[in-house]
């Protein structure tokens, strides 16, 4: 399987982008060696429109063609949303057609509209596939605009408004009322819904660096964020009176709810012999996300994840 990669916050990256500057290599005992010796670089990044639906993605090998959704590799008896399903019956040739590969190369996007999320714009809309980024043989490639169907509802997400900024990773904190600008106008207008004539919620904005695609950032509206913060993109880790505080602030009910869409994608039936499965994921997303704000707070990981559970328990068995 040739998994999409999950999308940091936009903290991770500035620190990310710091380390990875600030690495001079290893001295003799092997411990690496960390010098700021030069300014921070500038980057480019641009923004698209963040759609609140699934992950989809195509992976075309030289003897077949793969159809999955963020976690598995989709069947027949086992789709996500019908995403296989409706791709199967299109001719899919023109989106591999320019493309040279020695082993695969996968087109990600995302499976949206109709039922298949709720409260946002797009659910005025047939369901559609909009690409995002097309990886060949483990490199990501520029996204050429013109990969697109739309009479067949495959739609590449350059099509619709992007947002260009540059940030000084020097001061990085200089764009954090741009990046909050353009988010919530995102989110009281979804710009993709409006391109279809249908006026209503959107999600957020994907940042990602035109001259790296590995760093990348998401940024949503509050009523979509997985986290209740102070600050949107902040900086710097939230500093906490207590644990209570981070649980209150993390294990939302938007979160919980894409352990539920998890458990679906999966094929898990949503019951009570499956509440063990859906406790794993919600602690394993909180820890993945939120690693450095426990180990600033120096919370304790185990109470931490006995505080997790018992809310997410909570939640489920109101659910089933």
């Amino acid at each position: 399987m040739k998994k999409y990669g999950s999308t940091e916050q936009f903290r991770s990256v500035v620190r990310t982008v710091r380390t990875q500057h600030d690495y001079k290599g290893k001295d003799g005992n092997g411990d690496a060696i960390f010098e700021h010796l030069t300014p921070y670089p500038k980057l480019i990044f641009k923004g698209t429109v963040k759609l609140h639906g699934c992950n989809g993605s195509i992976v075309k090998y030289n003897d077949r063609i793969e159809y999955q959704s963020r976690e598995r590799v989709l069947s027949l008896e086992k789709d996500n949303a019908g995403f296989m399903l409706a791709m199967m019956g299109k001719d899919l040739d023109f989106l591999f057609s320019e493309i040279k590969f020695n082993d695969y190369c996968a087109v990600y996007g995302e499976w949206c509209g109709g039922n298949i999320q709720k409260g946002v714009a797009l659910n005025g809309l047939s369901k559609m596939f909009v690409i995002f980024a097309i990886n060949v043989d483990g490199e990501w490639v520029k996204l050429n605009k013109n990969i697109q169907d739309n009479e067949n509802n495959i739609y590449n997400i350059l099509q619709f408004p992007t947002f260009d900024i540059e940030i000084d990773f020097n001061s990085p904190e200089a764009i954090q009322n741009t990046l909050i600008e353009q988010t919530l106008s995102v989110e009281e207008e979804c710009p993709v819904g409006k391109y279809f004539g249908v006026s209503g919620v959107g999600e957020g904005i994907v940042y990602s660096c035109v001259s790296d695609f590995n760093l990348k950032f998401k940024s949503k509206g509050e009523k979509h964020s997985v986290s209740k913060v102070k600050v949107l993109n902040s900086i710097n880790v939230e500093q906490l009176d207590n644990m209570n505080d981070f649980i209150e602030g993390v294990v939302t009910d938007n979160r919980l709810e894409q352990g539920i869409n998890y458990l679906k994608e999966m094929g898990i039936e949503i019951s009570p012999k499956s509440t063990g499965e859906f406790l794993r994921w919600v602690v394993v997303d909180i820890l993945k996300e939120e690693t450095d704000t426990i180990v600033e707070n120096q919370f304790d990981v185990k109470k931490i994840k006995s505080l997790i559970v018992n809310r997410a328990r909570m939640f489920y068995l109101n659910k089933i």
